[in-house]
Protein backbone atom coordinates (compact mmCIF):
# COMPACT_ATOMS: atom_id res chain seq x y z
CA UNK A 1 0.00 0.00 0.00
CA UNK A 2 3.23 2.67 0.79
CA UNK A 3 4.39 1.56 -2.24
CA UNK A 4 1.83 2.48 -4.54
CA UNK A 5 1.38 5.34 -2.66
CA UNK A 6 4.83 6.31 -3.25
CA UNK A 7 4.08 5.58 -6.74
CA UNK A 8 1.18 7.63 -7.07
CA UNK A 9 2.60 10.53 -5.60
CA UNK A 10 6.15 9.95 -7.91
CA UNK A 11 3.55 10.24 -11.13
CA UNK A 12 2.04 13.27 -9.72
CA UNK A 13 5.07 14.96 -9.31
CA UNK A 14 6.30 14.47 -12.85
CA UNK A 15 3.03 15.54 -14.27
CA UNK A 16 3.27 18.39 -12.22
CA UNK A 17 7.15 19.41 -13.18
CA UNK A 18 6.00 18.78 -16.88
CA UNK A 19 3.48 21.28 -16.76
CA UNK A 20 5.54 23.96 -15.19
CA UNK A 21 8.52 23.15 -17.89
CA UNK A 22 5.64 23.41 -20.84
CA UNK A 23 4.22 26.83 -18.97
CA UNK A 24 7.63 28.24 -18.70
CA UNK A 25 8.57 26.86 -22.60
CA UNK A 26 6.03 29.05 -23.79
CA UNK A 27 6.23 31.99 -21.50
CA UNK A 28 10.21 32.23 -22.95
CA UNK A 29 8.81 31.69 -26.30
CA UNK A 30 6.01 34.30 -26.43
CA UNK A 31 8.33 36.89 -24.86
CA UNK A 32 11.45 36.31 -27.29
CA UNK A 33 11.95 39.51 -29.20
CA UNK A 34 12.85 37.30 -32.04
CA UNK A 35 9.30 35.40 -32.04
CA UNK A 36 7.79 38.84 -32.08
CA UNK A 37 10.10 40.20 -35.20
CA UNK A 38 8.40 37.08 -36.74
CA UNK A 39 5.10 37.48 -36.08
CA UNK A 40 5.52 41.81 -36.79
CA UNK A 41 3.49 43.24 -40.05
CA UNK A 42 5.70 46.02 -39.95
CA UNK A 43 7.88 45.03 -43.20
CA UNK A 44 10.32 47.82 -42.79
CA UNK A 45 10.69 47.31 -38.92
CA UNK A 46 11.32 43.34 -40.50
CA UNK A 47 13.85 44.55 -42.79
CA UNK A 48 15.73 46.59 -40.08
CA UNK A 49 15.80 43.85 -38.01
CA UNK A 50 17.07 41.66 -40.65
CA UNK A 51 19.69 43.85 -41.64
CA UNK A 52 20.74 44.09 -37.96
CA UNK A 53 20.60 40.40 -37.14
CA UNK A 54 23.05 40.03 -40.05
CA UNK A 55 25.61 42.77 -39.20
CA UNK A 56 25.65 40.67 -35.68
CA UNK A 57 26.02 37.72 -37.42
CA UNK A 58 22.92 36.02 -36.72
CA UNK A 59 22.54 34.64 -39.99
CA UNK A 60 20.21 31.91 -38.98
CA UNK A 61 17.90 34.79 -37.62
CA UNK A 62 18.32 37.25 -40.68
CA UNK A 63 17.24 34.22 -43.68
CA UNK A 64 13.74 33.70 -42.20
CA UNK A 65 13.25 37.38 -42.40
CA UNK A 66 14.98 38.07 -46.16
CA UNK A 67 13.32 35.31 -47.04
CA UNK A 68 9.77 36.74 -46.72
CA UNK A 69 10.71 40.42 -47.59
CA UNK A 70 11.87 38.72 -51.15
CA UNK A 71 8.41 38.34 -52.14
CA UNK A 72 6.89 41.66 -50.44
CA UNK A 73 9.55 43.54 -52.01
CA UNK A 74 9.76 41.88 -55.08
CA UNK A 75 10.23 44.69 -58.09
CA UNK A 76 10.63 47.56 -55.67
CA UNK A 77 14.29 49.56 -55.12
CA UNK A 78 14.83 47.35 -51.63
CA UNK A 79 14.79 43.80 -53.48
CA UNK A 80 18.38 44.30 -54.45
CA UNK A 81 19.46 44.81 -50.97
CA UNK A 82 17.40 42.05 -49.61
CA UNK A 83 18.37 39.26 -52.36
CA UNK A 84 22.24 40.28 -51.98
CA UNK A 85 21.99 39.67 -47.86
CA UNK A 86 19.96 36.73 -48.32
CA UNK A 87 22.29 34.94 -50.69
CA UNK A 88 25.26 35.98 -48.62
CA UNK A 89 23.18 34.10 -45.63
CA UNK A 90 23.28 31.11 -47.75
CA UNK A 91 27.03 31.32 -48.06
CA UNK A 92 27.15 32.27 -44.15
CA UNK A 93 25.76 29.51 -43.17
CA UNK A 94 27.91 26.75 -45.44
CA UNK A 95 24.78 26.33 -47.69
CA UNK A 96 27.31 26.90 -50.97
CA UNK A 97 25.03 24.84 -53.08
CA UNK A 98 22.19 27.16 -52.49
CA UNK A 99 24.69 30.57 -52.18
CA UNK A 100 25.80 29.59 -55.71
CA UNK A 101 22.23 29.51 -57.02
CA UNK A 102 21.39 32.49 -55.63
CA UNK A 103 24.58 34.89 -56.25
CA UNK A 104 24.12 33.57 -59.98
CA UNK A 105 20.74 34.72 -59.91
CA UNK A 106 21.47 37.42 -58.35
CA UNK A 107 23.64 38.85 -61.35
CA UNK A 108 21.26 37.27 -63.48
CA UNK A 109 18.12 39.72 -61.99
CA UNK A 110 20.50 42.74 -61.32
CA UNK A 111 22.99 42.70 -64.62
CA UNK A 112 23.14 46.55 -63.87
CA UNK A 113 24.21 46.54 -60.19
CA UNK A 114 27.68 47.55 -58.75
CA UNK A 115 27.50 44.09 -57.01
CA UNK A 116 27.47 41.89 -59.60
CA UNK A 117 31.61 41.30 -59.78
CA UNK A 118 31.14 40.43 -56.44
CA UNK A 119 28.16 37.92 -57.13
CA UNK A 120 30.20 36.35 -59.99
CA UNK A 121 33.05 35.77 -57.83
CA UNK A 122 31.03 34.02 -54.97
CA UNK A 123 29.19 31.98 -57.53
CA UNK A 124 32.22 30.57 -58.82
CA UNK A 125 33.81 30.41 -54.89
CA UNK A 126 30.96 28.90 -53.49
CA UNK A 127 31.45 25.68 -56.41
CA UNK A 128 34.97 25.87 -55.54
CA UNK A 129 34.13 24.97 -51.64
CA UNK A 130 31.69 22.41 -53.14
CA UNK A 131 34.37 20.27 -55.06
CA UNK A 132 35.38 17.37 -53.82
CA UNK A 133 38.09 14.86 -53.53
CA UNK A 134 39.70 14.11 -57.04
CA UNK A 135 38.87 10.44 -56.50
CA UNK A 136 34.91 11.56 -56.01
CA UNK A 137 32.66 12.52 -59.16
CA UNK A 138 33.63 16.10 -60.42
CA UNK A 139 30.95 17.49 -61.22
CA UNK A 140 31.20 20.36 -58.92
CA UNK A 141 34.84 20.70 -59.98
CA UNK A 142 33.87 21.43 -63.58
CA UNK A 143 31.06 24.05 -62.85
CA UNK A 144 33.44 25.87 -60.82
CA UNK A 145 36.27 25.37 -63.59
CA UNK A 146 33.79 27.09 -66.12
CA UNK A 147 32.43 29.78 -63.45
CA UNK A 148 36.00 31.09 -62.99
CA UNK A 149 36.73 31.67 -66.46
CA UNK A 150 33.83 33.18 -67.10
CA UNK A 151 34.14 35.53 -64.57
CA UNK A 152 38.05 35.98 -65.58
CA UNK A 153 36.60 36.41 -68.92
CA UNK A 154 33.96 38.69 -67.50
CA UNK A 155 36.02 41.02 -65.58
CA UNK A 156 39.29 40.96 -67.20
CA UNK A 157 41.07 43.74 -64.72
CA UNK A 158 39.27 42.58 -61.55
CA UNK A 159 42.06 42.51 -58.88
CA UNK A 160 41.06 38.66 -58.31
CA UNK A 161 42.35 37.38 -61.24
CA UNK A 162 45.26 35.96 -59.73
CA UNK A 163 43.12 34.62 -56.95
CA UNK A 164 41.05 32.92 -59.81
CA UNK A 165 44.38 31.40 -61.42
CA UNK A 166 45.66 29.94 -58.55
CA UNK A 167 42.16 27.86 -57.29
CA UNK A 168 41.88 26.93 -61.31
CA UNK A 169 45.09 25.06 -60.82
CA UNK A 170 43.65 23.45 -57.86
CA UNK A 171 40.87 22.21 -59.68
CA UNK A 172 42.61 21.19 -62.62
CA UNK A 173 44.74 19.22 -60.76
CA UNK A 174 42.08 17.40 -59.24
CA UNK A 175 40.43 16.45 -63.24
CA UNK A 176 44.28 15.47 -63.72
CA UNK A 177 44.54 13.25 -60.83
CA UNK A 178 40.79 11.68 -61.46
CA UNK A 179 41.92 11.32 -65.32
CA UNK A 180 44.76 9.18 -64.32
CA UNK A 181 43.16 7.51 -61.64
CA UNK A 182 40.34 5.98 -63.94
CA UNK A 183 42.89 5.36 -67.23
CA UNK A 184 45.26 3.06 -64.26
CA UNK A 185 42.12 1.88 -62.67
CA UNK A 186 41.13 -0.08 -66.27
CA UNK A 187 45.15 -1.10 -66.66
CA UNK A 188 45.03 -2.99 -63.25
CA UNK A 189 41.88 -4.75 -64.79
CA UNK A 190 43.35 -5.52 -67.71
CA UNK A 191 41.26 -3.59 -70.09
CA UNK A 192 43.69 -2.20 -72.17
CA UNK A 193 41.47 -0.61 -74.36
CA UNK A 194 39.96 1.45 -72.10
CA UNK A 195 42.95 2.09 -70.74
CA UNK A 196 44.47 2.80 -73.87
CA UNK A 197 41.73 5.37 -74.45
CA UNK A 198 41.75 6.77 -71.16
CA UNK A 199 45.51 7.38 -70.61
CA UNK A 200 45.50 9.23 -74.16
CA UNK A 201 42.68 11.65 -73.18
CA UNK A 202 44.56 12.31 -70.60
CA UNK A 203 48.07 13.39 -72.19
CA UNK A 204 45.93 15.04 -74.59
CA UNK A 205 43.80 17.43 -72.08
CA UNK A 206 46.44 17.70 -69.66
CA UNK A 207 49.81 18.30 -71.57
CA UNK A 208 51.70 19.42 -69.08
CA UNK A 209 51.01 16.35 -66.87
CA UNK A 210 53.89 15.50 -64.53
CA UNK A 211 53.46 11.86 -65.32
CA UNK A 212 53.63 12.40 -69.06
CA UNK A 213 56.58 9.69 -69.40
CA UNK A 214 55.10 6.94 -67.24
CA UNK A 215 51.72 7.72 -69.41
CA UNK A 216 53.29 7.84 -72.69
CA UNK A 217 54.79 4.49 -72.17
CA UNK A 218 51.78 2.72 -71.00
CA UNK A 219 49.58 3.55 -73.65
CA UNK A 220 52.12 1.43 -75.74
CA UNK A 221 52.07 -1.73 -73.67
CA UNK A 222 48.40 -1.36 -73.34
CA UNK A 223 48.79 -1.11 -77.29
CA UNK A 224 50.35 -4.34 -77.16
CA UNK A 225 48.70 -6.21 -74.78
CA UNK A 226 45.35 -5.46 -76.92
CA UNK A 227 46.74 -6.34 -80.02
CA UNK A 228 47.94 -9.53 -78.32
CA UNK A 229 44.16 -10.06 -76.96
CA UNK A 230 42.58 -9.25 -79.95
CA UNK A 231 40.67 -11.03 -83.10
CA UNK A 232 42.91 -11.63 -86.17
CA UNK A 233 40.54 -9.57 -88.06
CA UNK A 234 42.05 -6.47 -85.02
CA UNK A 235 45.39 -7.44 -84.88
CA UNK A 236 47.28 -5.67 -87.59
CA UNK A 237 45.52 -2.19 -86.46
CA UNK A 238 45.97 -2.47 -83.32
CA UNK A 239 49.73 -3.51 -83.60
CA UNK A 240 50.45 -1.06 -85.82
CA UNK A 241 49.49 1.05 -83.21
CA UNK A 242 51.78 -0.21 -80.67
CA UNK A 243 54.41 0.97 -83.26
CA UNK A 244 52.83 4.46 -83.68
CA UNK A 245 53.07 5.06 -80.02
CA UNK A 246 56.12 3.93 -79.27
CA UNK A 247 57.59 6.49 -82.42
CA UNK A 248 55.51 9.40 -80.36
CA UNK A 249 57.45 7.76 -77.26
CA UNK A 250 60.85 7.84 -79.02
CA UNK A 251 60.29 11.46 -80.01
CA UNK A 252 58.89 12.98 -77.36
CA UNK A 253 61.11 11.40 -74.87
CA UNK A 254 64.60 10.28 -76.40
CA UNK A 255 65.91 9.68 -73.41
CA UNK A 256 63.30 8.00 -71.55
CA UNK A 257 64.02 5.30 -68.97
CA UNK A 258 61.36 3.14 -70.31
CA UNK A 259 62.30 3.14 -74.34
CA UNK A 260 64.17 -0.28 -73.75
CA UNK A 261 61.29 -2.01 -72.73
CA UNK A 262 58.79 0.00 -75.18
CA UNK A 263 60.92 -1.15 -77.81
CA UNK A 264 60.82 -4.37 -77.14
CA UNK A 265 56.92 -4.13 -77.25
CA UNK A 266 57.32 -2.97 -80.73
CA UNK A 267 59.79 -5.69 -81.87
CA UNK A 268 57.03 -8.00 -80.93
CA UNK A 269 54.72 -6.06 -82.35
CA UNK A 270 56.51 -5.78 -85.97
CA UNK A 271 57.07 -9.44 -85.64
CA UNK A 272 53.28 -10.10 -85.32
CA UNK A 273 53.22 -8.12 -88.00
CA UNK A 274 54.77 -10.44 -90.29
CA UNK A 275 53.31 -13.31 -89.43
CA UNK A 276 49.77 -11.63 -89.89
CA UNK A 277 51.11 -10.71 -93.06
CA UNK A 278 52.44 -14.21 -93.84
CA UNK A 279 49.17 -16.21 -93.12
CA UNK A 280 47.58 -17.43 -95.95
CA UNK A 281 44.43 -15.85 -96.51
CA UNK A 282 41.85 -18.67 -96.49
CA UNK A 283 39.69 -19.04 -99.71
CA UNK A 284 36.52 -17.84 -100.04
CA UNK A 285 33.77 -20.66 -100.05
CA UNK A 286 31.28 -20.06 -103.07
CA UNK A 287 28.10 -19.46 -102.34
CA UNK A 288 25.76 -22.70 -102.53
CA UNK A 289 22.44 -21.77 -105.18
CA UNK A 290 19.38 -23.72 -103.86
Amino acid sequence: MLILQAMTKMRLNRSFTFIVLLFTAWVFTACDPYNKVLKSTDLNFKYEMAQKYYYQGAYYKAQPLLEELLTAYRGSEKAEDIYYYYAWCDYHLQQFTLASFHFKNFSTSFPTSKRVEDVDFMYAYCLYLESPNYSLDQVSTRKALEAFQLYVNKHPHSKRIGECNRMMDILRSKLEKKSIESAMLFYRMEDYRAAAIMLRNTLSDYPDVSEREYLSYLVVKSYYNLSMNSIDSKKEERFNETLRYYQELKEEFPNSTYLKEAGNYAAKARQELKKLAEKPVPPVQPKVIN
